[in-house]
């Protein structure tokens, strides 16, 4: 006889802290064994002898009460437990005690692939999560003893399913800052099943509701950071600031390393041991006034200039009797001064006393987050098993978060499962090499398959290797270039480097070229800024990252696995970063793999068609970057300004391709409303046909403290031929010659990159706006033809360098190498100016050789051109 009844699991949501609703079913109990549906895939399995089940939030499954309403089907089958979703179905032979191969399995329902699961089956094709940190990692290998880096296993396995084993862990209890407790029963088995076939965003979608949301940074986080191990002084800061100001390089977070406080003490060949027993000068919170004598102006005049400031933190000493807070600590405790107190995370009593008399007064002083540098004991001392690291972050972030003043922010090292809840991650002191700039994309993004989607890496890296020779240890300005371009495609994008005065980053340190592709990362990332934040709203709502393997949304190409140096950068962009020195033509070589569909090469201005691997040559500021056909991304229009100094002002990028919808996300930027209602967003979308393109704006939906009424936006249309008409809500606009900037309400077509900008009349936030682009019906094909005109400018500019005739270089070569200009000048001439340059480049040969330009100079001109 079967028994079956439907049960419909209801929960509440909740929007912060570790909190839980009770749900409003129970869970189904049979005998010692206790199971409890939480989503459709994932299921939690308990075996406890005399029902010592728990129901505490677990250190990862802080708010796994918060899941929607779930349809279950229970039945009692031949001695069977049978619960049914629409997904998978549980099956427990009841009474037949701990849970074995024998008496329990899970199967999918509908998922594909299809699995079976019991106890005891290996996860034999998981792939990966995150290490706690790359300190003295050199590739992805260890550089004391060439060992492996271990990422550990993440949610996602090619086998379609994975099991949380949660036995023993921590749990959280009810107080206000909710702390660590041990479990009542240690052994009792607490396991939690996702099974989800190749729908690995819907696992991590179900991982996000049961463990937490990936929170959204600050909206400054997505700028630049510059950071260097060195002893500034106030006066040496102001200057790295001016000069930043004076190179027009935005920047929005300084970090100030360990020489903020006094270091006394410290040195790496005599070290020596304070009263806890810690290496002295590592730890301190009291400024070092010989640096800093007044670090309240300092300060002041940081966040005047628009600056976020971290100050570096070691807190292994505790709090000494030498630091300037140690009486007002140990009052609060009510401890005797004479006996200093050894640091303990896990002590509530201790951390308030910290917080409130240690660290709080040097924030209300204008320190906006820390830098939290945990390098001492892996585990707690007075609860053995709970990570320092991990308790740190959830101390540290939620402390912040509880303040209610701003957004919760820490930046430190990677704890454990559940660590995704306080971000960004700092990925600690990798190894200075090509190996180690080729590892990072891949790490990167496979730390979303825990949810850990804000890495920050000492971009350029950190160290050399201990063995390596002194008088080696320089930077390559090409290995920093490129490890900075992909820092400009990353969740965080941060410089820093050891305490070495050959280390030097800045970038007007470097040669003129150098300089201007290390700036163009920087100005790339400001670009990008409202699309990368409107990802990160994303990552909170989904549980899938702003960097993400390729195999999430192609999962059952064996290519998407192969290909782990490329990424996808939110929804609509893949990166592939090079991460190799280019050969002696200067051209870095890059493989990319574009799946089925069609794609826009950003770098070479041409549709693409996927289902291939394409091949590529890059000079030393470009970056293979590949959209999707038609996508829509919202940008920065000044992208010389910091977030502190935005405008507002937005323009909206459009890919040439097909039909696609996009949104914009705001919100105030720096509080924790974001959480609620208090954010607004605009969806995008347009229509395309052979000669024309509709872009509708919609007016925007919801509302949040500080925002604009009105918008000032652009539209550029990306690899464009010279329009017929422009028209705004019906109205047609005017076109602006030469190469004047385009006023609201005007539009012009750039002759260097071909891309219709398109100037937008002022318009209130409320109302929808429509954009009419008409083409020609004998318009040029442009496709690929802003690239090859660079490629003509910078091959001749190469043959001047090197070929001295007095005669000069050819009339013709000379006006294919101003084309863009051209088209500037007489842009009613564009098709006439399209054909001449194309004309012109059929010849190049002949007139070089016409000229008299030798053969192996002539075959070195072309050879320039990708």
């Amino acid at each position: 006889m079967t028994l079956a009844r439907k049960m419909v699991f209801s929960t509440v949501l909740l929007l912060t802290g570790t909190t839980v609703a009770q749900a409003s079913t129970p869970p189904v109990i049979s005998g010692s064994a206790r199971f409890t549906v939480l989503t459709p895939r994932v299921i939690r399995m308990e075996y406890a002898e005399a029902g010592r089940f728990e129901d505490a939030p677990s250190l990862v499954f802080a708010t796994r009460k918060q899941a929607p309403a779930v349809d279950a089907t229970i039945s009692h089958d031949k001695g069977w437990l049978v619960i049914r979703t629409s997904d998978v179905t549980l099956r427990y032979k009841e009474g037949t005690g701990v849970f074995t191969a024998d008496n329990l399995s899970i199967a999918s329902v509908r998922s594909k692939p299809a699995f079976s699961w019991h106890p005891g089956q290996k996860d034999s094709a998981n792939l990966g999560g995150t290490a706690r940190t790359l300190d003295q990692v050199d590739g992805d290998r260890h550089a004391a003893d060439n060992t492996p880096l271990d990422l550990g296993d993440g949610l996602l396995s090619r086998d379609g399913w994975h099991v949380v084993d949660d036995t023993g862990s921590f749990v959280f209890g009810d107080e206000k800052l909710p702390w660590v407790h041990r479990r009542a029963c240690q052994d009792c088995t607490d396991w939690t099943f996702f099974g989800y076939g190749h729908d690995y965003t819907a696992a991590l979608s179900d991982f996000a509701v049961l463990a937490g949301r990936e929170p959204l940074p600050p909206r400054y986080a997505f700028g630049y950071w510059w950071s260097r191990y060195w002893n500034y002084s106030d006066s040496e800061l102001r200057e790295v600031v001016a000069d930043f100001v004076r190179y027009r390089i935005p920047l929005d977070v300084l970090v100030i390393d360990m020489d903020w406080h006094r270091t006394d003490g410290l040195s790496s060949e005599h070290p020596q041991k304070d009263v806890n027993g810690q290496t002295m000068g590592w730890t301190g919170f009291t400024w070092n006034r010989a640096l800093f004598p007044e670090p309240e102006r300092l300060l002041q005049w940081l966040h005047e200039q628009g600056l976020k400031v971290t100050l570096n933190l070691h807190p292994a000493s505790g709090v000494l009797p030498h630091e300037e807070s140690y009486g007002r600590f140990m009052g609060e405790l009510k401890a005797d001064p004479a006996k200093p107190l050894a640091f303990e995370a896990a002590d509530p009593t201790y951390m308030a006393a910290f917080f409130k008399t240690v660290l709080d007064p040097l924030q209300h002083m204008g320190v906006s987050f820390w830098w939290l540098d945990w390098q001492q004991w892996r585990e707690s001392k007075a609860l053995p098993g709970l990570s320092n690291t991990w308790w740190l972050n959830h101390v540290f972030f939620t402390h912040m978060q509880q303040q209610g003043e701003k957004r919760a922010l820490i930046y430190h090292r990677w704890g454990g499962l559940g660590n995704h809840r306080y971000q960004i991650g700092f990925s600690g002191d990798s190894i200075i090499s090509w190996a180690s700039l080729a590892f990072q994309p891949r790490f990167t993004a496979t730390a979303s398959n825990v949810l850990y989607g804000y890495w920050s890496h000492d971009l350029g890296g950190h160290t050399f290797r201990d063995e390596s020779d002194p008088a080696t240890r320089r930077i390559d300005p090409e290995l920093y270039i490129r490890w900075m371009q992909f820092g400009a495609y990353s969740p965080i994008m941060r410089t820093h480097t050891t305490k070495n005065p050959d280390l030097r980053k800045e970038p007007w340190r470097f040669a003129p070229a150098q300089f201007d592709a290390l700036r163009d990362t920087v100005i790339t990332r400001y670009t990008l800024l409202p699309y990368t934040y409107t990802m990160g709203r994303k990552a909170f709502d989904t549980g899938v990252s702003l960097v993400r393997p390729m195999y999430y949304t192609w999962p059952d190409d064996d290519q998407a696995y192969r290909f782990n140096g490329q990424y996808m950068f939110g929804d609509d962009l893949l990166v592939a970063p090079v991460t190799a020195a280019a050969g002696g033509d200067g051209f870095a070589k890059q493989d990319a793999w574009l799946p089925k569909g069609d794609w826009f090469d950003v770098t070479r201005g041409r549709a693409v068609q996927g289902g291939r691997t394409v091949s590529g040559r890059y000079r030393l500021d470009e970056v293979p970057v590949f959209a999707r056909a038609g996508a829509i991304v919202p940008t920065n229009s000044d992208p010389t300004r910091s977030v502190a100094n935005d405008d507002g002002a937005r323009t909206i990028v459009v890919y040439p391709g097909k039909n696609q919808q996009a949104q914009l996300y705001e919100d105030a930027g720096d509080d924790e409303s974001y959480r609620g209602m208090a954010f607004a967003r605009t969806s995008l979308a347009t229509e395309w046909s052979r000669h024309a393109v509709r872009l509708r704006i919609a007016a925007r939906d919801g509302q949040y403290a500080g925002m604009p009424t009105t918008r000032r936006w652009r539209v550029a249309f990306v690899a464009s031929s010279m329009p017929s008409q422009v028209s705004v809500d019906g109205q047609a606009l005017q076109r602006v010659g030469g190469d004047a900037e385009p006023k609201p309400g005007t539009w012009r077509l750039e002759g260097r990159t071909l891309t219709l900008q398109v100037a937008l009349p002022e318009h209130d936030f409320a109302s929808a706006q429509t954009v009419d682009v008409t083409w020609p019906n004998d318009a040029p094909d442009v496709d690929g033809l802003a690239s090859q005109m660079r490629d003509v400018r910078e091959a001749v500019e190469w043959l001047k360098s090197r070929w001295t005739e007095f005669g000069g270089i050819p009339d013709e070569l000379s006006a294919a190498a101003q084309a863009d200009r051209l088209i500037d000048y007489h842009p009613e001439r564009f098709a006439q100016e399209v054909a001449a340059f194309r004309s012109r480049v059929r010849k190049l040969d002949e007139s070089l050789e016409k000229a008299g330009v030798p053969a192996d100079m002539r075959k070195q001109f072309k050879a320039r051109m990708p």
